[in-house]
């Protein structure tokens, strides 16, 4: 999409993750003009891909803070947001184990978190309890908390799912437009100068995870500090020998929630995170330390666990607002009015970020922006196929409407090529070999892509009209052939 130099947006959000989507989703509720600005080739490259999904329920923030306060809000939107907007969403709960005195104690200061911060459907349940709803469980955990109403989803899927329904109602969004200057004008608008274009607007809101506070400098706004929180996650597969149903935890220490298990929105697990403070934004690779940790966590939890059901590893950072008693940097700036600070959004960020947008969209309102409901605003949005999930009834039709849902592409995840050929031309369409894979599951099973790479390769070269050798694999300068291969 290219920029109209002349228009003056209303808000434009700088950062396309689970929070900036968020609120641009919010904000095509009202009849004003929203863009939003992603420095990468595609949406929630940042700390949303790289999380594990927990739509926690918000028993563990410190009552009185804003994550107390948006937390049980956002969370609590989850499931008529998946309805209206067509994503994934599973109901597992969560367990909060303890395997000491000290632990129990604290497990009942999380049931008091819970009910100040309105946290229903949470309670303590002794090892018998936990042991039939947990068979694998460790034998010497005495008791946990059981938090009845958690959710898993994708935030990824969920950030599409956002932007795509934001793009219907009018939001302009503009992909590999990294924001390179920040400027008032004379008339209290603000001109932001990306690597492609400048654009106007009357608000900012800066959404831009690890690198909030580099944004916020460039408007001359030096309120906080941002630094990330790096987190190794294994992904483990589907068929695990020692099973689960609930998300799993240890007893959390002040600053992390600590090695959890996880049972995915899709089907499989995660084992995370660790949690390191990291001076470099860019770092997102593994160590053997930190997979070690994770692999003791997991066995901490599950003694039985097997270590070869591990397919892969990754690592994210989480955005932390420093001296800010780890709780998020929500608010206008002190120094610069119509200057939105969406920052800082840890955990849980992913669970909070509808609550986060409806406090953002306030804090527009407060500042002075007319927020008047948007005439034949449409609340949905609809998924693209998902074959693997589909009766073999609903299988036929599809394949008799378009044969190219007969062709297995991936066999590990039962994707076909008709379903990444929608993915490729959906609203918010896959332009990489990952940004199919993030939109489909292609290449998420147990061969990790052995099988199937190289024929989404050729189907995004085949759908987007360029040669096989400029298929990106994910970001620029990063193409899945240097040189003819065999055929």
């Amino acid at each position: 999409m290219k920029a109209d130099n002349q228009k003056i947006y209303d808000v434009i959000v700088i950062g396309g993750g689970i929070t900036g989507t968020g609120v641009i989703h919010e904000l095509a509720k009202y009849d004003i003009d929203v863009a939003l600005l992603e420095r990468k080739n595609d949406i929630g490259m940042g700390a949303t891909k790289g999380n594990g999904g927990v739509v926690h329920p918000g028993y563990d923030p410190h009552p009185g803070t804003l994550k107390a306060k948006l937390n049980p809000r956002g969370a609590r939107m989850y499931p008529q947001l998946a309805k209206d907007l067509d994503f994934n969403i599973r109901h597992t709960g969560t367990l909060v184990v303890a395997y000491s005195e000290k632990d129990l104690k604290k497990v009942d200061e999380l049931c008091d978190n819970a009910r100040i911060n309105g946290v229903e459907q949470v309670e303590r349940i002794d090892a018998a309890q936990l042991q039939n709803r947990e068979p694998n469980i460790n034998k010497k955990a005495l008791g946990a908390l059981l938090a009845h109403t958690t959710t898993m989803i994708d935030p990824f899927e969920v950030a599409v799912a956002f932007s795509e329904n934001a793009i219907v109602n009018g939001t302009d969004i503009f992909l590999e437009s990294e924001v390179r200057g920040i400027s008032k004008d004379e008339d209290g608008n603000f001109t932001i100068q990306t690597n492609r274009d400048t654009y106007r607007t009357r608000y900012i809101v800066d959404a831009a995870g690890i690198y909030a506070d580099d944004v916020a400098a460039m408007a001359g706004i030096h309120e906080y500090k941002i630094q990330g929180r790096h987190g190794n996650l294994c992904v483990v597969d589907k068929n695990l020998p020692t099973p689960i149903h609930t998300v799993m935890f240890p007893c959390p220490s002040p600053d992390t929630k600590g090695i959890a298990l996880i049972p995915m929105a899709h089907g499989n697990y995660i084992i995370g995170s660790t949690a390191t403070m990291r001076t470099d934004k860019e770092d997102t690779s593994n160590d053997a330390e930190g997979i070690q940790d994770l692999l003791n966590g997991a066995h901490h939890l599950i003694p039985g666990f097997d270590d070869g059901s591990v397919i892969r590893t990754f690592a994210g950072q989480r955005p932390v607002a420093l001296d800010n008693d780890n709780d998020f940097w929500i608010c206008e700036s002190e120094t610069v009015p119509h200057f939105i600070h969406a920052a800082g959004i840890q955990s849980p960020g992913a669970a909070s970020s509808p609550g986060i947008a409806e406090y953002v969209r306030d804090l527009l309102a407060d500042a002075g922006l007319d927020l008047k409901p948007r005439p034949g605003y449409n609340k949905y949005r609809k998924a693209p196929v998902d074959f693997s999930e589909c009766s073999d009834e609903e299988k036929d039709q599809i394949i008799a409407q378009d044969p190219r849902y007969g062709q297995i592409v991936c066999r590990c995840e039962t994707v076909t090529e008709g379903e990444i050929v929608a993915a490729i031309h959906q609203t918010l369409g896959a332009r990489t070999v990952e940004g199919v894979k993030r939109r489909t599951r292609a290449g998420m099973g147990r061969c990790q892509s052995g099988f199937c790479q190289f024929k989404v390769m050729r189907i995004l070269a085949r759908e987007l009209g360029i040669p096989e050798e400029e298929v990106k694999f994910e970001e620029d300068h990063s193409p899945v052939l240097f040189g003819p291969v065999k055929r």
